[in-house]
């Protein structure tokens, strides 16, 4: 397993998962109420962070009762403090090991999660071994970014580099095609995905240093461009950030 979730889990991590939630929030909604049936008894979210993707997961199939784990106690805390009702609960645990607590389920779900992780094909597989016998396991992660020529290429170069110096694969989806599925694409305003890239750069810079992938100046000099895009005004800075997202839908 990577040591640890490479954007972090700090005021600022939270930020950028907020803005993530807001611009996945459609593909994944319109994910969830085609792939799980409505009213099943027990779903999973695996990696859930604060809570978005369990609540995104719990009103659109409306499970008996939606889980979501993460090894990350402060995200689950807060999770909790945001979810209302007795239906949706927060488990800490890590989400290589199994079983699953609780397991089996009638529905796993993980977004934007294998990236983060070593052999995403292969633990999607061990995580399918987790449903019950006509389960669906729904995995929605990245394919490609294809962002235009400048500091958001630049960025990008820098965080697959990272990525994969933490034990990761940026470009999970793409390992995921043995088991299907079919690519959706989310156009992101520049500025926003400058706001994003930023937030990331921050958390992990200190990261990319230790680990060699750049020097300070570099990180430095990308950190100012990011935010001069940040400031600009929305659809006055260039081309949109292209976002390739792999829906992947498989049975027990």
């Amino acid at each position: 397993m990577a040591s640890r979730y490479t954007f972090g889990d700090s005021d600022l991590a939270l930020r950028r998962m907020d803005l993530v939630a807001e611009v996945f929030e459609p593909t994944s909604r319109a994910l969830l109420a085609a792939a799980v049936p409505a009213g099943v008894d027990l779903a999973f979210d695996l990696g859930c962070g604060p809570g978005h993707t369990t609540r995104l997961l719990a009103a659109v199939a409306r499970p008996r009762r939606t889980v979501g784990i993460d090894g990350s106690e402060r995200y689950l805390a807060l999770a909790r403090a945001a979810t209302d009702g007795p239906s949706v609960d927060f488990v800490h645990h890590d989400v290589t090991a199994l079983p699953l607590p609780g397991a089996p389920a009638d529905a796993i779900y993980a977004r934007l999660l294998l990236a983060h992780l070593p052999d995403p094909l292969g633990l999607a597989e061990r995580w399918r071994s987790q449903l019950r016998r006509g389960g669906v396991l729904v995995l929605d992660d990245v394919e490609d970014i294809d962002p235009p020529p400048g500091v958001l290429r630049d960025y990008e170069q820098l965080v697959v580099a990272l990525v994969a110096a933490e034990g990761g694969t940026m470009y999970a989806g793409r390992m995921l095609a043995p088991l299907g599925g079919r690519c959706v694409e989310v156009d992101v305003d520049a500025t926003l995905a400058a706001r994003i890239f930023g937030m990331n750069l921050a958390t992990w810079r200190d990261d990319a240093l230790a680990r060699g992938i750049a020097d300070a100046d570099h990180l430095d000099d990308v950190a100012h461009r990011l935010a001069s895009l940040a400031g600009a005004s929305a659809g006055a800075a260039g081309p949109t950030v292209r976002w390739v997202l792999r829906h992947v839908v498989c049975q027990a």
